[in-house]
């Protein structure tokens, strides 16, 4: 089972190299699921530092699909720590609680405690934090004290002979006594112990001095490895299970891999760790689970009563005559209270008024004052009744395989979408883009801004430059490599300029798009006049595209890596590569109405490929719509979930221009 959670050695360790980036300033604050990012820079070198409570706190790498604080407790941490100044970075004792120490007597401590708190304090006193508490030793709210957890202080490697022998006589053996007795991370008392060549489950007591010495020694050892900035991580069948500073020698069933840090080794194991949470669903999946099994359990006990009503209904028709004998004869015999001179009747119950008949040993139950016709018709109607009883069931078993079919989906989107929040997000996908016909990559600004950089950074004498022909619009740069553009390469690029221009707003049909090559664009603006940002000179003849019609396809495909991926641009190109696509135009329908194409596209792709559409979130799919829009039209793309993937020159451009 993989570790859970960062140990006070590993705490330790991450502390003492994190010196780094005392000094530096907090660039921003991003969130991502339970996590907080920490974004610090430095002159020009940045780093990120990942905060997790009751997990972890490191410096990672992985920081695509990082949404920048925007709600609730990483809001209120960005309002504080943006642009501070970072102080220290302490660990409190030696447990797993850290303290970065920002200017203005700002903190944020990190509890990697089980159920622990990400709390944000200012001269001492909670501002806010990951969640609040009233717990038996203190409290976590707004304007309370900030009290840290009980704290271990005791430092487990600095210890000598005479305490360690003392300390770990609490344990019934050698490891439990370490982890129990200094307060020593599993891991590390195992490591120590076989090192030392000791039997984990030797009785502490029975240790020499000798063993004691070997011990002390090897934990010396562990400590002085721990710190020179290694990392090590534990693979069991290529899934990481354990993250150390120091080369585990212990594992005989795993690969330990030495990566470049040990900041690389706590990101693997984390990162594999989120992508593979606890299933929120269970617990609903479990009440299904036991819910259908009840109802079959029910169906199946409802049919075979109503069968046995049937047949003993049939076994009283069959021997009408006898049975009117036996009917009269418990009837006339029933005020003495004696039916034992009644042929085959059996098992009386004179105070709920009825009797068992014995017919070739299928006993039916008569009642007292029936007749034969009266407990034939009551035994098909208890028959009929029994019958609907099981319909009602059996709808119950086809409702609760309904939903734990909706929860398989669920579970499977969910575990798509973990993955894809790890994806790495190509240069281009901070722009507007889209790939054309014949394999071109087109670029636009989301703003002036972008527009601005674009021109300045990227557009090149022989690319084509493209913007709507009416003011305010996305600067598109096609680039071409170097090679000759065809027609409808010019033509997708220009869905991008007309679809992200103030012609959506406006509520045009269409527009004119004029294109340039890049060597006829400038930013130098003429003597005497100024270029506002993300406006340009252009020179020469501008060549038209005409009455390009405001109609933007909007799919979701797979990328290079098979995750799910919002791509927009010409129906003929986002048709080829989706699942499955809409085509939008603008409309009535605000942006917060974006969850509404998210489920005509679920609606109309087949079962494999509904996990895949699910997992892509409405965020996305808002991002792409330039302003209000309505659908004309929704259908499943001409490729399949093993298929779709944009065109293999994608991986080229991933590696940029």
């Amino acid at each position: 089972m993989a570790r859970a959670s960062m140990s006070n050695l590993d705490v330790n360790v991450w502390v003492r190299g994190s010196k780094g980036i005392i000094g530096s300033r907090v660039d921003n604050v991003y969130a991502l699921g339970e996590s907080l990012y920490l974004k610090f820079r430095a002159g020009g070198v940045v780093r990120y530092v990942v905060l997790e409570a009751g997990v972890r706190a490191h410096f990672t790498n992985r920081v695509s699909g990082l949404e920048e604080a925007s709600r609730g407790f990483p809001l209120v941490v960005k309002k504080h720590v943006r642009d501070a100044k970072l102080l220290d970075v302490e660990q409190l004792g030696f447990d797993r609680v850290l303290r970065f120490s920002f200017q203005d007597s700002v903190e944020l401590y990190v509890e990697l405690l089980p159920r622990g708190f990400l709390v944000l304090a200012r001269d001492g006193r909670v501002t806010a934090a990951s969640r609040y508490a009233e717990l038996r030793d203190r409290v976590v709210r707004p304007g309370v004290e900030y009290k840290p957890p009980p704290l271990q202080t005791l430092n487990p490697f600095t210890i000598g002979l005479e305490e360690l022998a003392s300390r770990v006589t609490v344990g019934v053996d050698i490891v439990r006594g370490l982890i129990k007795g200094l307060g020593l991370p599993g891991e590390v008392a195992e490591e120590a112990v076989y090192r030392a060549g000791l039997n984990p489950n030797s009785n502490p007591r029975g240790l020499t001095i000798g063993d004691y010495e070997r011990l002390l020694g090897e934990l010396k050892g562990l400590y002085e490895e721990s710190l020179a900035g290694r990392g090590f991580l534990v693979l069991r069948g290529n899934v990481p299970v354990e993250a150390t500073p120091f080369k585990p020698r212990r594992f005989v069933d795993g690969v330990v891999v030495e990566l470049s840090s040990f900041d690389e080794a706590l990101d693997e194991l984390f990162s594999a760790r989120a992508l593979t949470v606890e299933d929120p669903l269970r617990d609903e999946r479990v009440k299904l689970e036991r819910s259908l099994a009840e109802a079959r359990e029910l169906e199946a006990t409802y049919r075979a009563e109503a069968e046995a009503r049937r047949r003993e209904a049939e076994a009283l028709a069959a021997n009408y005559d006898l049975l009117e004998r036996v009917v009269e004869c418990a009837r006339s015999m029933w005020r003495l209270r004696d039916l034992s001179s009644c042929k085959y009747v059996e098992e009386v119950d004179f105070n709920k008024g009825f009797y068992y008949v014995n017919l070739g040993g299928l006993k039916v139950k008569i009642y007292y004052g029936e007749s034969v016709q009266d407990a034939i018709v009551r035994l098909y109607r208890e028959a009929g009744e029994l019958e609907a009883k099981a319909r009602r069931a059996g709808k119950a078993v086809e409702e609760a395989l309904a939903r734990l079919a909706e929860l398989e989906l669920k579970a499977k989107a969910r575990s798509i979408a973990l993955r894809a929040k790890a994806r790495r997000v190509a240069w281009f996908e901070r722009f507007r883009w889209t790939i054309t016909s014949n394999g071109f990559l087109a670029i636009g600004g989301r703003d002036a801004s972008q527009n601005e950089s674009l021109v300045r950074r990227y557009l090149e004498d022989r690319d084509v430059f493209l913007h709507a022909d009416i003011q305010g619009g996305s600067a598109v740069v096609l680039k071409t490599g170097g090679r000759e553009p065809q027609v409808e390469d010019l033509e997708d690029a220009a869905v991008l300029a007309a679809c992200y221009s103030k012609a959506w707003k406006a509520g045009f049909g269409s527009v004119d798009v004029y294109w340039v090559y890049g060597s006829q664009v400038s930013k130098s603006a003429p003597a005497g006049e100024y270029l506002r940002t993300g406006a340009f000179m252009v020179y020469g003849e501008r060549n038209y595209i005409r009455n390009v019609k405001l109609q933007l396809a909007l799919g979701v495909t797979l990328d290079n890596e098979g995750n799910p991926l919002v791509f927009v641009g010409s129906e003929r190109v986002v048709g080829r590569v989706s699942i499955a696509y809409v085509i939008l135009a603008p409309g009535d329908r605000g942006l917060d109405e974006a969850t509404l194409v998210k489920e005509e596209l679920v609606r109309v792709v087949d079962e494999e490929s509904k996990p895949l559409v699910m997992a892509v979130e409405v965020d996305h799919i808002e991002n792409m719509i330039p302003g209000r829009f309505r659908i004309l039209k929704v259908s499943r793309g001409e490729q399949s979930t093993s298929t779709a993937y944009l065109p293999l020159y994608y991986g080229d451009i991933l590696r940029g221009v």
